[in-house]
């Protein structure tokens, strides 16, 4: 389920500039400077609100003058022609690359539009230190499987624990669904979800349950799976006359499916008015839960692109092994392993051994190098890699040679 990443947007999210920086054609030049573009924003004007309508014709300025210039770097005809919309959220970035802008002129036009047009300096020596690209952070990070679980209570509707497993998938799950596959993650099918766990999994999973959830994410070979819950409510307003105001709150957690750590968390609120209840309480649901999807891509992408570049932490399932060989190869680990900041032991229990190995890198690197690296003293098997966890078995090749590490504290 997986759909191509579309490189040239109107729009664009802080996610999505890093997508940008993927095209050979704005590689090939990147931006330096700053860039004076002119440019004319407009909105419309709501129930006589002018100060509103010339903020969001400023902002509507704003990103027309980002967008153009990103538009001077971007050659390909094949880019620009296969552009795509994106969520209308992305005022604070724009507001990061324009350094300065001067309004040059203002009114009020007809059919209530207010129209605003103003000089924007766009900082574009900054877009060129965005070198962290999201095609590459997805591959180092073993292009990882999204599953997505939303319990979801609309407007009419009884509180009910067993919804979840009372239709396909929910308005939540089909937005966050759409809005990860844009962006090139692949996402198991929420249908398939329903039909293969058990409920009482299903039901601690989006409680909050971090480790039901990484266990549905194991049997459905997810390497990440985000839970949560969507509710709508109504508020009446008299100033809307026969229109409802619908609004809804969704809230989400984002776990590592091999190791049940907690990686990001999210919470949105959107409105919606409209004449129906139930379809305002979905279109509320919708708008809310493209703004969590944005807000948890950015989280998860800024994440794994600390831990890959930075650090991170992989955890070492080591069976088979005694405890005097455990610490002579905890101790190979910290000295002869490229990467390896710290080794921390978690636990030691009938031969098997659960450690924390920080690392700067990835399991896969690192089950690699354990796989490949001569030791003298043992002999390494690997049974099993995920993505942040390294099952293996440890033999002890020279029994009469045992490597203990020296403590170089101790006084004589």
């Amino acid at each position: 389920m997986k759909t191509s990443i579309k490189l040239f947007m109107p729009f664009f999210t802080p996610v999505v500039v890093l997508l940008l920086m993927t095209s050979p054609a704005f590689v090939q030049s990147q931006p330096t400077g700053v860039n004076n573009i002119t440019v004319t924003g407009v909105s419309t004007i709501y129930q006589g609100d002018l100060a509103l309508a010339r903020d969001q014709a400023i902002d509507d300025a704003l990103r027309k003058a980002v967008e153009q210039s990103l538009g001077m770097w971007l050659q390909s005809e094949s880019v620009v022609q296969n552009y795509v919309l994106v969520e209308d959220n992305i005022l604070s970035w724009t507001h990061g690359y324009v350094k300065n802008y001067n309004i040059i002129s203002e009114r009020q036009q007809p059919d209530n539009v207010y129209e605003v047009t103003l000089n924007a300096a766009v900082e574009t020596a900054a877009l060129s230190q965005a070198r962290d690209m999201v095609e590459s952070i997805l591959q180092k990070a073993g292009n990882p499987r999204i599953m997505i679980i939303m319990n979801e209570q609309n407007i009419g509707e009884a509180y009910n624990r067993f919804q979840f497993f009372q239709v396909d998938m929910t308005q939540a799950e089909t937005t966050l669904m759409e809005k990860f596959m844009e962006k090139g993650f692949e996402v198991v099918d929420p249908a398939t979800v329903r039909a293969s766990i058990k409920r009482e999994q299903a039901l601690a999973a989006l409680e909050g349950d971090s480790k039901a959830a990484a266990a549905i994410g194991t049997q459905l070979q997810a390497d990440v799976v985000i839970t949560g819950k969507a509710i709508a409510k109504m508020v009446q307003m008299k100033i809307l006359g026969d229109m409802k105001s619908c609004q809804a709150n969704l809230t989400a957690r984002v776990v590592k499916a091999d190791v049940g750590t907690v990686i990001a968390t999210g919470s949105e609120h959107a409105a919606h008015p409209h004449i129906d209840e139930i379809s305002g309480g979905l279109e509320a649901i919708k708008k809310a839960a493209n703004k969590l999807g944005d807000n948890l891509i950015e989280k998860i992408i800024a994440k794994w692109r600390d831990e890959f570049y930075n650090k991170t932490t992989v955890k070492l399932r080591i069976t088979g092994v005694e405890y005097t060989d455990l610490n002579a190869f905890k101790g190979i680990l910290s000295t002869y392993f490229r990467g390896v900041k710290k080794v921390h032991q978690r636990n030691f229990a009938a031969g098997t051994a659960e450690l924390d190995v920080v690392i700067t890198g990835n399991a896969n690197q690192l089950s690699r190098e354990l796989e490949r690296k001569k030791l003298d003293d043992f002999q390494v098997k690997i049974t099993r890699v995920s993505s942040n966890q390294i099952t293996l078995k440890l033999n002890r090749v020279n029994q009469a040679q045992q490597f203990v590490p020296v403590d170089t504290t101790q006084q004589y």
